[in-house]
């Protein structure tokens, strides 16, 4: 790694970074519809979805070695605001998850097709002055496993409602885009 002297070296070496609140997730539901899942106005958090390589321990005289294991991918959370058109997006995420177990019959809609309610998610982190991605992560085979409550306050003035999503899937896919052009 270069040694950095001065704050324009320092300033150029990471090009003005990355910002958390730079990012754009999409996806579209897995019914006719097709409706999309994250609408830029309505999905206000999230992450990049973490995945964690398992250790191995081996006990040998007294010193543990580790090897490397298995990838597990742990559930992926989006935190999205409520809306008033009929719960549009809190009853959505429900009725997608009751696709898979009913709330009445405690059944799925139909065993033999639950791939058929599974999508692919995109998570992109954006550069901070463009709307261009520097990385894209691909969620293969989404599904919601819980939706969250919506809390109820009277205390709560000047806020937004918001419930949260966690979403199981079973393996990423990450590339990072050719830089943006310049212009001049």
């Amino acid at each position: 790694m270069a040694t950095i002297h001065s704050i324009q070296q320092f300033i150029g070496s990471f090009n003005g970074g990355t910002r958390p609140n730079r990012f754009r997730i999409s996806g579209t539901s897995p019914t006719e519809n097709g409706q999309t899942l994250f609408p830029e106005t309505l999905c206000t958090a999230s992450s990049i979805p973490e995945s964690i390589i398992g250790s191995i321990p081996i006990p040998f005289r007294g010193r543990i070695y580790k090897f490397p294991g298995d990838r597990v991918y742990n559930d992926w959370t989006v935190t999205m605001h409520d809306d008033t058109e009929k719960n549009a997006v809190w009853g959505f995420w429900h009725d997608w998850s009751q696709k898979f177990n009913s709330h009445e019959n405690n059944t799925a809609s139909d065993r033999r097709h639950v791939s058929n309610f599974c999508v692919d998610l995109s998570v992109e982190h954006l550069d901070h002055q463009t709307e261009y991605s520097t990385k894209v992560i691909r969620l293969l085979n989404a599904w919601p496993i819980q939706v969250g409550p919506i809390a109820l306050d009277m205390a709560a003035a000047n806020q937004l409602s918001q419930f949260q999503v966690q979403i199981a899937y079973t393996h990423y896919t990450y590339q990072y885009p050719a830089p943006a052009p310049v212009s001049g």
